[in-house]
């Protein structure tokens, strides 16, 4: 306990010392696509899958624009942070398009109950 009270106070203290110019924020994002109030995970895992019917498209692409090294942007219906803007975002045949859409014969799944 007295270990992370002092890397804590080490981390303030560090963090004060330098000005806001000075600080670079590098965030890493996952693959996520979003659509329809749900965030959807790239599935590595999923296997093949049959792209059913279209649901919309990519309209922004995360990384490569301004909002990249922004830690605290959040995603809106229709954005993505790989997917090329333009992507059809396809639901997947046989699969509820709450658990998962295809986007760049990709699968990405919610990981919502």
């Amino acid at each position: 306990m007295r270990f992370l009270l002092l890397l804590s106070v080490m981390l303030v203290a560090g963090g004060c010392s330098m000005s806001p110019s000075e600080v670079q924020t590098k965030v890493e994002w996952a693959d996520i696509v979003r659509w329809n109030g749900h965030n959807y995970l790239l599935d590595q895992d999923f296997g093949e899958a049959r792209a059913d019917e279209k649901l919309g498209e990519v309209s922004f692409s995360l990384v490569g624009s301004e909002e990249e090294d922004n830690p605290t942007y959040q995603l809106k219906d229709g954005e993505a942070t790989f997917a090329s803007p333009g992507s059809a975002i396809q639901s997947v045949a046989g699969i509820p398009v709450e658990k998962a859409v295809l986007v760049e014969d990709n699968v990405y799944t919610t990981r919502e109950e």
